[in-house]
């Protein structure tokens, strides 16, 4: 398996401290800092252009970013038309796809939820598949597929539908990454990793959660149940106090972590 990062710790920190984030400072960031590749998002450069600069800090790109919404009637959905569009010029397959947020107070999910957003991300699957890519969706926490069961309803409606474990994101929900694993091993296409504090109540660098989340384990688990895929770094954290830890030492922490596990 090779590694790869997601920008979303550099475009936080920038945010974070009131400044431009820097799509190419990111890539030669992610090759000084031992990565093998990147996933991409937006659409900062020209499609060719952007791949040309990837390749020649000697990284590639492992997936392209988008979000599907839970309501079909949404009015954006030309956005991730757009996004699949120039993922297929960046020459990516990978979709990471998020989604599922309902936008309302409500505190339970119903069948007819679990209808209305398949309907929406069956046509981004369609729209997807018509360009040479597919959707590998991520389990998030805020959505309504959270967890194993709510995963389930998602592919009774859609039995096609790969996913993108987010092994963080089952531990902040109280899941369990290994029995999800093996529940899906079969649809699992791409990864995020990262780690999670209960205490801090946010994401964080891989090593230092303080749950049951054991990453080195899940990442063995994913090998044993036959995933050979990219591991991609996603840490989208809270920013906060004076010093936080900035995206270089963060990503170098990460990387270290993962090379001890023998990735």
């Amino acid at each position: 398996m090779n590694v790869a990062i997601n920008p979303c710790t550099w475009s936080g920190y920038a945010k974070f401290r009131g400044e431009q984030f820097d799509w190419k400072q990111f890539i030669r960031d992610a090759a000084a800092t031992g990565y093998a590749g990147v996933e991409f998002g937006g659409q900062p450069m020209p499609p060719n252009e952007a791949r040309r600069f990837v390749e020649d800090q000697g990284l590639a790109i492992c997936a392209y970013g988008l979000n599907v919404f839970y309501d079909p009637k949404w009015k954006g959905a030309k956005n991730y038309r757009t996004g699949i569009e120039y993922a297929a010029e960046l020459g990516v397959r990978t979709l990471m796809t998020c989604g599922g947020f309902m936008g309302n107070n409500r505190r339970n999910t119903y069948a007819f939820d679990y209808d209305k957003f398949a309907e929406n991300l069956g046509g981004a699957m369609a729209y997807a598949k018509k360009h040479g890519c597919e959707i590998s969706f991520h389990n998030h926490r805020g959505c309504i597929v959270e967890t194993i069961a709510e995963t389930r309803e998602m592919l009774k409606r859609l039995p096609d539908l790969k996913l993108c474990i987010d092994i963080a994101h089952l531990e902040s929900s109280g899941e369990d990454t290994i029995k999800f694993i093996r529940a899906f091993r079969k649809q699992i296409t791409h990864t995020h990793i990262k780690d999670y504090s209960w205490k801090k109540d946010t994401f964080i660098e891989l090593g230092r959660g303080d749950g049951k989340l054991d990453v080195a384990l899940a990442v063995r688990e994913l090998a044993k149940n036959g995933y050979d895929g990219w591991l991609c770094v996603e840490l989208d954290k809270k920013w906060e106090g004076r010093n936080p830890i900035a995206p270089v030492p963060s990503a170098r922490m990460c990387r270290t972590y993962l090379r001890k596990a023998g990735y």
